[in-house]
């Protein structure tokens, strides 16, 4: 049922005390998971870049500018009656909404790529791009109008009409932001459930609860959406509007530590101490093992094992060298993932490394491989 007249659309807007209260507390509540979020992104971000990185930073300074520019409305902060004055606080608001609201569906855009690969995700951020222009544009200019204008009274109904399209628009978009990670985590559990439950699994079963996190959080943001679109129909925009920001925050850090654990799952770095090598080994005592001619397949042949006799399996014979000529060696370095490789060395019969010694043995290695995080 949508109500008759929405409270707190306008600039001459008279709130009651409890209202005052609610709206104070909602406020409260972003600022200062904008404070907590400000103080989490820095630390945790190495090199501030990416898309990921800007897009957390618009959507939680959104928040920030969105609900002070609610503030100033609703609390005639230096209310002074001048259009001025109208017309800065809209200008707040108006923006930090623009980033608020379609800053966090980058966010949840930007790793979109961690439980789904494919050509279609591309169409995603289109779809995000064209709901933001088209919604944002409409409402802005309905927004100046219904706080701004001489006579705001013509646009406030029309406002009224364009604000509860624009949010349910926007909902849609949440859910089908969530949906995909609901839909493709869902997925993972099926396909790798037994996979995740197993001790022997390098991501056993915290990245079973990374994904159980994943879904639920984008189970909890449909949620916290629904309750916006409902205060929004019920009438109560005054209350809606600083409902949002309280929302919007909670979400983005829900988003932001969910999202980071599902990247370092996907990315191998939640690794079950049972199957991991010890950091503290050095590398000198890794495991190793050689490269033999039967394990390069049609390579085999180009493989160079140099024995102390000159020969080997697959070897290369190996010449003396005359005075003045230059002893030339080459190191092969053998990559498979992200494995590390040692640099081969020349050593003499005697086992000491070799000076000008005409014959030498050389080996290539390769030490078990280690993700990097």
């Amino acid at each position: 049922m949508v109500a008759a007249e929405d409270s707190g659309i306008g600039s001459d807007v008279q709130l009651s005390l409890a209202k005052s209260i609610v709206i104070a507390s909602f406020t409260a509540i972003a600022w200062y998971n904008v404070l907590e979020l400000t103080v989490l992104i820095h630390s945790f971000f190495k090199r501030r870049a990416g898309f990921y990185y800007y897009s957390l930073l618009a959507a939680t300074y959104g928040i920030f500018f969105h609900c002070l520019g609610q503030f100033l409305k609703f609390f005639h902060i230096n209310d002074d009656g001048s259009q001025a004055r109208d017309i800065g606080y809209t200008v707040i608001a108006y923006t930090g909404w623009i980033a608020m609201v379609t800053g966090q569906s980058i966010v949840l855009y930007s790793r979109l790529h961690l439980v789904v690969q494919a050509p279609w995700v591309k169409w995603i951020l289109v779809y995000i791009i064209v709901d933001g222009v088209i919604l944002h544009g409409i409402t802005g200019v309905l927004t100046f109008l219904s706080n701004c204008a001489p006579d705001p009274t013509p646009y406030i109904p029309i406002y009224s009409v364009v604000e509860k399209i624009q949010i349910t628009m926007f909902f849609v978009q949440e859910c089908i932001l969530s949906g995909i990670y609901i839909w493709k985590t869902s997925v993972m559990l099926r396909t790798e459930g037994p996979m995740f439950n197993a001790k022997e699994n390098a991501r056993g079963s915290r990245g079973r609860k990374v994904i159980l996190h994943t879904l639920l959080m984008s189970i909890l943001i449909i949620v916290l959406d629904a309750t916006t679109l409902g205060l929004e129909f019920a009438g109560l925009y005054d209350v809606q509007t600083s409902l949002k920001g309280a929302v919007y925050s909670v979400k983005l850090k829900i988003e932001f530590t969910i999202l980071n654990q599902l990247m370092n799952l996907i990315k191998g770095a939640l690794r079950d101490t049972n199957t991991s090598i010890s950091h503290t080994q050095t590398a000198k005592s890794r495991p190793r093992r050689s490269i033999r001619a039967a394990d390069l397949g049609h390579s085999a042949g180009a493989y160079s094992r140099m024995d102390e006799e000159g020969y080997g399996p697959g070897g290369i014979k190996l010449q003396p060298l005359k005075a003045g000529e230059i002893n030339k060696t080459t190191t092969t370095e053998v990559r498979i993932d992200e494995l590390e490789i040692e640099k081969g060395e020349v050593y003499s019969s005697a086992g000491k490394k070799g000076d000008s010694s005409s014959r030498g043995s050389s080996e290539v290695y390769i030490i078990e491989g280690r993700n990097a995080v």
